[in-house]
């Protein structure tokens, strides 16, 4: 009898954390923090410094992520943002929703990533940006992508929705560039209760402009609800 092999076992990954996990909601059900709030605040802090960067913002998805740095960077109508053929769509998806058009590169057939050859040849006169995808757990050689970007005048961002804790030569996904854009989809590398992104930077300016945008172009200042007595109980 053929047994099939779920693609990805969602139950199987909650009975590991489901313990740790309860303790946690019954924290959000007493403080009622469900939108940003301490654990919220508590995840960007521990997350940047996972990334080796300054600053992580959490967001609705990675989609988002990516929508939200492109127009945080200001890069909107009138320009076009290189993207590797080879990717989700949501990718590209990200780059329309700014109003910006994607220009899609070529990738290395062996490694299916963007070269620094590939976006050099496409850039055009009208490019203001690329987005570089990590794939399958893999970072491209984002060095040499680095260099080409710098010497084009282009803002390197990081599509590292699929390389959680994946490193290039010691630099840690999403810590290449201006951001590095993740999602916590529940298939992904390092996936939530449901979907969740966050974007990291070590640009003070961009992360600021971000947590703006992210709510509705409102400067942030204390989280709602404001913290209680309550809201201390639930810190490990």
């Amino acid at each position: 009898m053929i047994e099939a092999v779920p693609f990805s076992d969602l139950g199987a990954i909650t009975r590991e954390v489901r313990g740790e996990v309860d303790r946690a909601w019954q924290c959000l059900l007493e403080t009622s923090g469900f939108i940003g709030g301490e654990a919220v605040e508590a995840f960007e802090r521990s997350w940047a410094e996972y990334c080796g960067a300054a600053y992580a913002v959490g967001v609705a998805n990675g989609t988002d992520a990516i929508q939200l740095t492109l127009t945080a960077l200001g890069i909107g109508p009138g320009d076009e943002v290189i993207v590797p053929a080879n990717t989700f769509v949501a990718s590209a998806e990200a780059i329309v929703l700014a109003g910006a058009t994607p220009r899609f590169a070529d990738v290395d057939p062996r490694t299916l990533l963007l070269t620094a050859e590939a976006l050099e040849a496409a850039i055009t006169g009208r490019t203001a940006a690329v987005l570089v995808v990590d794939l399958y757990g893999q970072m491209p050689d984002v060095d040499a992508l680095g260099r080409a970007a710098a010497k084009a005048g282009l803002a390197f961002i990081e599509d590292a929705a699929q390389a959680h804790g994946a490193t290039w030569h010691g630099l840690p996904a999403g810590s290449v560039g201006q951001a590095g854009c993740f999602s916590f989809y529940p298939s992904k590398n390092l996936g939530a209760f449901g979907d969740a992104g966050a974007v990291v930077t070590s640009d003070a300016q961009l992360a600021a402009r971000l947590k703006s945008l992210r709510d509705h172009g409102r400067i942030t200042g204390m989280s709602w609800p404001a913290r209680t007595a309550a809201s201390t109980r639930c810190r490990r």
